[in-house]
């Protein structure tokens, strides 16, 4: 038995270093940069840090350059810190209970720093043993976790998505309490979420606040990046003229209006005109709200072949119902299956990836990073793209 699969099925290490692959170069310097931040980092001001944001802007992406962040400040100094993450996601039970969560805590400090003491360790796996149970009980992890954390000078943890756990009987509060006065005075803790009223913002009324929106100059930063990847869009660009640059970072910029979500989006739109005055006109009209970009996508899956508009608006079913993600393969063979028909799977029917996510026309992505129970990193997953970032 490998200590990490029986300490957790949960790989934080791995979600983390997915989420990072997608960040734009230089992204997010303005809440690394900022004083709630740092005040936070050096331990000069609460040891809690709350950071809500609307959805779409960039929040997930932006914990996990916090997490790079803070290791690379931490590499070379003497100080002995350790940064741990969560990142919560309501499709994937395992991340839906405490002791699921603490133990991926545990196990990131394996991970990261070798093997547990071999007393504590010991104590775990003969807890195991004796209670004939896949897993030690909570108050045996809290205090596990509690006195290896005290080994540290510092310790900070990014749990990402609060809105994203559960809330049954006040669990969130629990967990919250868990974090914060149970694994030790060394320990900060940073959470983002939704802002959902007093929910969730009641937990923190004491904490230091720290809103997410995505800058302006992140938004540029990602309209550059675009511009300077896809051919298309620098064909427009040099038929279009140094002016039109600026307008696509003044037009994409205002109407995203700190939604980094709908930069993607806009991007796309425009990419898919074939002239340069078709661009200018669409760059005119980009919605300049997440509804308003949803509708204009749907307007635009509506304008295809009938067949096309059927397979997207199928593949939004399941990909909305299911009780966790599907596979790409889960989901080409959902597709494939024509109710009333002999036999009611046909091979035949399965849809090639590259169709099934050109007909969603941006609204569904393949995420790599899906790795609870069964469903390891080789099996990649179909999400809504705005559950990525």
């Amino acid at each position: 038995m490998h200590v990490l699969d029986w300490l957790s099925d949960l790989d934080f290490n791995y979600v983390q270093e997915e989420r990072l692959r997608k960040q734009v170069k230089d992204t997010g310097r303005w809440f690394l940069e900022s004083k709630q931040f740092r005040q936070w980092v050096d331990g000069s001001t609460a040891s809690c840090l709350w950071c809500p944001g609307n959805p779409g802007v960039g929040k997930t992406i932006l914990a996990a350059i916090i997490v790079e962040d803070l290791r690379q400040h931490y590499r070379d100094r003497s100080e002995k810190a350790l940064v741990l993450s969560v990142f919560c996601d309501y499709q994937v039970p395992a991340t839906q209970t405490i002791p699921s969560l603490l133990r991926s805590l545990l196990k990131q400090l394996v991970q990261d720093y070798g093997q547990l003491r071999p007393s504590l360790f010991k104590s775990l796996y003969g807890q195991f043993r004796l209670r004939g149970t896949w897993h030690p009980r909570l108050s045996t992890i809290i205090e596990i976790l509690s006195q290896e954390l005290q080994s540290f000078d510092r310790v900070y943890i990014v749990l990402d998505a609060l809105d994203e756990y559960n809330d049954n009987d006040g669990d969130r509060e629990q967990l919250i309490d868990v974090m914060r006065k149970s694994l030790g005075n060394n320990t900060r803790l940073l959470v983002t979420s939704r802002d959902i009223g007093t929910t969730i913002g009641s937990l923190f009324e004491e904490d230091t606040r720290l809103d997410i929106r995505a800058t302006g100059e992140d938004i540029n930063l990602y309209i550059d990046s675009r511009l300077a990847s896809s051919k298309r869009l620098s064909d427009h660009i040099k038929r279009g003229g140094p002016s039109l640059r600026s307008d696509i970072h003044a037009g994409v910029t205002t109407k995203a209006d700190g939604m980094f979500l709908l930069a993607p989006m806009h991007m796309d739109s425009l990419a898919e005109t074939a002239t340069v005055q078709l661009f200018r006109d669409e760059l005119k009209k980009l919605p300049k709200d997440l509804w308003g970009a949803y509708d204009k996508i749907l307007k635009r899956i509506e304008d295809h072949d009938k067949r096309k508009e059927k397979l997207a608006l199928r593949a939004f079913g399941w990909i909305a119902f299911v009780k966790r993600p599907l596979t790409v393969l889960e989901l080409q063979y959902a597709l494939a299956v024509k109710p009333g028909s002999t036999p009611a799977l046909n091979l035949e029917n399965l849809c090639a990836e590259d169709i099934l996510i050109s007909v969603c026309v941006g609204l569904v992505v393949k995420d790599e990073t899906y790795i609870s129970g069964d469903f390891q990193s080789n099996n990649p997953t179909m999400k809504f793209a705005h559950t990525c970032r």
